[in-house]
């Protein structure tokens, strides 16, 4: 069990160590952080059912009069649809500045949060990994933003199910379970994720 323990915090560490998205002006002062989740009203259920999901950095600048705001896409989330929300969003905020100043502005656009995981279908699943092959190809599937949550909760269940050998590495586990998930499409994609580590466990 502390095996299984130790191998799952080097896991999720190996997880959290992938490379963020940099705001382009490291000068500018960060104002505000906002992750918009799928079940929330501003992110379009169109773009979720299509996997659309991103990070945008916006530089927001309050005129001299406090009366207009300016916004720039500083970093894009590679979805000019995700961009223009950001950007709207920015403009709306109730953000206290001196004229004239400047600040960033980063939102996360998440279609899964911790509570969804468990419900969340294969089906659903190869939409979010065809967008982000297609979208972010320089990375690796480990850094699809429900692979964080879902690992975490299998370590927890594998935890309390008192399994007694090591957690299986991460790659060929996420690679057996895109595989799983293709061929059966209308499976629970956490209940995949399970069955295919129990498998490299037993190797």
């Amino acid at each position: 069990m502390k095996t299984l323990t130790a191998c799952a915090a080097l896991t999720l560490a190996g997880l959290a160590g992938a490379s963020p998205s940099v705001a382009a002006q490291a000068t500018v002062p960060a104002w505000r952080d906002v992750t918009v989740y799928a079940a929330d009203a501003a992110y379009p259920a169109a773009l979720a059912r299509r996997g659309v999901q991103g990070e945008a950095v916006v530089e927001l600048t309050v005129d001299a009069e406090a009366r207009e705001r300016t916004a720039t896409v500083r970093t894009s989330s590679r979805s000019a649809e995700l961009d223009a929300l950001a950007v709207t969003m920015a403009k709306r905020m109730d953000i206290a500045a001196l004229d004239g100043a400047s600040g960033l502005v980063r939102v996360r656009f998440l279609k899964d949060h911790s509570t969804t995981v468990a419900t969340k279908t294969c089906a659903d699943f190869n939409v979010d990994a065809a967008y982000q092959a297609a979208t972010f190809p320089e990375r690796r599937l480990r850094e699809m933003p429900i692979m964080m949550d879902s690992i975490g909760m299998l370590i927890h269940s594998l935890h309390r199910a008192g399994t007694p050998r090591t957690f299986p590495a991460v790659e060929p586990l996420i690679d057996a379970t895109v595989a799983a998930c293709a061929r059966t499409p209308s499976s629970g994609m956490l209940d995949v994720m399970r069955q295919e580590a129990l498998k490299l466990i037993e190797q």
